[in-house]
């Protein structure tokens, strides 16, 4: 499997414990940034993967494909790289999706996601569904997280940098860079289990992240 966007490695590494997968592939557009973290040292860009046809079984991108300029050239070359009947799962923010806070939040012209974190699509279910089956990766499940609660711990994250200034980097890459604080662990700790109960709580419900399963087709 490749893990697309591998940042410091850390679902690379989880990964590729779990039996019957045989091979796990890191990849990220700063090869030197993710070499430091875990010892891996592929680069690539998503736009432009150094891959061979099918090469993977499954393709995995966790909140990251919000960032790439060219997103349908992009999933092409994921479609390309995969296995027919191969697997895409993608974590993709929903910052257009009616129903969340963020729609709301950029009429009032709020845009703090794009400013701090790069974040220059913004998807909601429906554009994806589309996308993903124009370029014959059709979506065959879909799973939720960032409900109301959880959004506003993240919104309230930006605006904390609006007042703090530009940090450079993720909660998930403070934590990497400083694994003798116990207390920022454990409040990441803390804040991620509160999402992922709130998640399995209102899982009926759409929420402003997507997790979705794709496939590859003939």
């Amino acid at each position: 499997m490749l893990d697309l966007g591998a940042h410091h490695g850390a679902l690379s590494r989880a990964l590729g414990s779990r039996p019957g997968i045989e091979r796990v592939v890191a990849a990220d557009s700063s090869f030197g940034f993710l070499a430091q973290r875990s010892g891996m040292r592929v680069g690539a860009d998503p736009d432009l993967l150094p891959f061979h046809a099918g090469s993977f079984d499954l393709v995995a991108s966790m909140l990251e494909l919000h960032w790439a300029g060219d997103l349908p050239g992009a999933l092409v070359q994921i479609r390309r790289i995969l296995k027919p009947g191969g697997l895409f799962l993608i974590a993709l923010p929903l910052e257009g999706q009616r129903g969340t806070i963020y729609p709301l939040l950029s009429r009032l012209g709020w845009d703090g996601k794009r400013r701090h974190s790069g974040h220059i699509q913004a998807f909601d279910n429906a554009g994806f569904r589309r996308l993903a089956g124009s370029v014959r990766l059709p979506v065959q499940r879909v799973r939720w997280s960032f409900h109301p609660l959880f959004a506003l711990v993240d919104v309230l994250y930006y605006c904390w940098l609006d007042l703090r200034g530009p940090v450079g980097h993720s909660v998930e890459d403070m934590v990497a860079d400083h694994p003798g604080r116990p207390a920022l662990r454990g409040l990441k700790g803390v804040i991620a289990s509160m999402g992922w109960y709130e998640s399995r709580l209102l899982r009926r419900l759409v929420g402003a992240c997507g997790h979705f399963t794709c496939i590859r087709t003939v």
